[in-house]
């Protein structure tokens, strides 16, 4: 079995589809679809049912996808430790990402790698608005939007689904509920939906997601979370499919230095661990029937 195809799986679970998979790695939906029949064949087991609306995981996919990141994570530290040997990895890298991204996914998988290169320092510039990799802001973004010019590295890995929300334990009526959601200086994909879902705009807005949780958690509202940031609360039914690809850019390949490689890994390998809590597939209490995509 080629171990590459570890990453095409991967990818292809995450995705749902062989063009979204193609997207992630930078290759074409044959050389996608090529991987898979081989991997399939190799193990003896169907992996995806395939269908109009893309690929379906099937149990053995389900069951082997941990196996699949804890691969990944393997690669990841082979690839660090070949690159430069630890003691050689040293110095600042400074990471922009959104603040609850930081807080609850990244920030607890981090001892690890810090353990591991004790002279890395670490830099995180937390915020909505965007830093400017190619401006020298920082060295790496994990970004909601891809940058539209500069020469980057830009790499799709992940998704992040939202949810609509209430407090623990209630079920309120939408059209009859107070609204949470960002301030009007905020054109952010959120606002959007809110409005698309309730035709009106919030009642009770906030510059910070972190507000939107506790006021939801609260009581005071009804409104849009990431669906990492679900646990205590109610998701209510919802007809639009509401998600980010999640973007990891850097400095081209040939410019980024070890130990931003060393960090890059680490930021991708985290992502991809907490994927399904990051697509609401693990940690959510409610189901999403999703009728349409926006």
């Amino acid at each position: 079995m080629d171990w590459n195809d570890v990453r095409y799986f991967a990818a292809t679970y995450r995705a749902g589809s062989l063009t979204g998979a193609a997207r992630m790695l930078g290759v074409s939906v044959q050389t996608v679809g090529r991987r898979i029949d081989a991997l399939e064949t190799a193990i003896g087991s169907t992996l995806f049912v395939r269908h109009s609306g893309g690929y379906t995981a099937t149990p053995d996919a389900e069951a082997l996808m941990a196996e699949a990141v804890q691969v990944e994570e393997a690669m990841a530290s082979f690839r660090a430790r070949a690159s430069g040997r630890a003691e050689t990895i040293s110095g600042v890298v400074r990471l922009a990402a959104p603040e609850t991204i930081t807080t609850h996914l990244l920030l607890p998988a981090l001892p690890a790698m810090l353990s591991q290169y004790p002279q890395l320092e670490l830099e995180i510039i937390t915020g909505i608005a965007p830093v400017g990799i190619a401006r020298g802001e920082a060295d790496l973004a994990l970004r909601l939007v891809p940058p539209d010019h500069g020469a980057l590295t830009v790499r799709r890995i992940g998704t992040m689904r939202h949810g609509l929300y209430a407090g623990a334990g209630s079920i309120p009526d939408l059209a009859a509920s107070r609204l949470v959601g960002w301030t009007d200086d905020h054109d952010l994909p959120a606002s959007r939906w809110l409005y698309r879902l309730a035709g009106r705009s919030a009642d009770l807005r906030f510059n910070h997601l972190e507000a939107h949780r506790a006021a939801i958690v609260a009581g005071l509202g009804v409104g849009i979370l990431p669906c990492f940031l679900d646990p205590g609360l109610s998701r209510l039914p919802c007809t639009l499919l509401m998600e980010e690809p999640v973007w990891l850019v850097g400095h081209a390949a040939a410019e980024m230095s070890v130990r931003v490689r060393v960090v890059y890994d680490e930021i991708a390998a985290i992502i991809a661990a907490n994927a399904d809590l990051l697509t609401g597939r693990r940690g959510t209490r409610e189901q999403l029937g999703v009728e349409e995509t926006l």
